[in-house]
């Protein structure tokens, strides 16, 4: 009984080691990256994506660690792109999907079903979503900032 309790207390060490996001702010990973934090975005290098718009998969190598989650990049040319301005590659709504925030909800964001609007970059949860943004993307993104400002605080498992 003693080894399992102390298994179990070992095991618990790196949570309790994690950052703590006040309720979901960022959409992230479950478990931590090898930075100690959360990976965000799916791992996908958000430089490449805005800047080409091509979703291509980062590399832990080349990883920051921004407001308490974990991106990863293809290059360090990226990486440091990212590091001198985050906001300029950060998805909106903290990495959630942008329709799904604005019905009120905390959707998983893909990084393969994105759009960018306006020097912003939206996610969503599948192609639906993602239409279903598009069918309106002025008055939808409007709502979802709203709605993110009253669920930004919130628990996904709250909503």
């Amino acid at each position: 009984m003693k080894s399992f309790v102390l298994t179990a207390l070992i095991a618990a060490l790196p949570l309790a080691a994690a950052p703590a996001f006040a309720a979901d702010e960022i959409n992230v990973s479950n478990g931590i990256s090898a930075a100690g934090a959360p990976l965000a975005a799916h791992g996908v290098d958000l430089v490449a994506l805005v800047n080409n718009g091509n979703p291509v998969e980062g590399f832990a190598n080349y990883s920051s660690t921004y407001d308490g989650a974990s991106y990863y990049f293809a290059s360090e040319d990226n990486q440091k792109a990212f590091e001198a301005n985050p906001a300029a590659y950060l998805p909106q709504h903290g990495g959630f999907c942008s329709y799904g925030v604005s019905v009120g909800k905390k959707f998983d964001g893909d990084p393969d079903q994105y759009v960018l609007a306006d020097g912003k970059l939206f996610l969503f949860l599948n192609a639906a979503t993602r239409s279903a943004f598009l069918e309106d993307l002025t008055g939808t993104a409007k709502t979802a900032d709203d709605q993110w400002a009253k669920i930004k605080h919130i628990a996904v498992g709250e909503l």
